[in-house]
């Protein structure tokens, strides 16, 4: 009779500052690998390493910006850090994969996208505790 709803059609304060925060988070940590991957490409150009010096430098950035991804998140976000800074390193992981399928035209999952997802979203998680 006189009973409302439970379900709020708009999601409350917290839900949105958790949504900014973790969208500013990822943006920031894809830009931190934008950097990064230009930094090892004039690096690759003028030096010529070999390609097991390349692939670290490939790790060291994904993990280094997931990190700071996690911990921009889990500064921004009180409680249950390592969650949103994991939910946001699947997020970042979802993305690279989709951006490799467009750009790469292919659709296979390999053992590089399994070591990438544990890449992100353990960096991210990391970042998050410490953040």
């Amino acid at each position: 009779m006189g009973r409302t709803s439970r379900i709020s059609k708009k999601p409350d304060i917290n839900t949105q500052k958790i949504i900014v925060n973790m969208l500013k988070a990822i943006m920031i940590g894809y830009i931190i690998t934008i950097l990064c991957v230009l930094l090892l490409s004039f690096i690759v150009y003028k030096y010529d390493p070999s390609n097991s010096q390349i692939n670290i430098g490939r790790v060291v950035i994904i993990i280094l910006a997931t990190i700071i991804m996690g911990l921009l998140i889990g500064r921004g976000i009180g409680k249950n850090k390592w969650m949103y800074g994991a939910i946001a390193g699947v997020i970042y992981f979802v993305i690279f994969v989709i951006a490799s399928i467009i750009i790469n035209k292919n659709s296979g999952i390999s053992g590089d996208a399994i070591s990438l997802f544990f890449m992100c979203v353990g960096g991210s998680t990391l970042g998050g505790m410490l953040g």
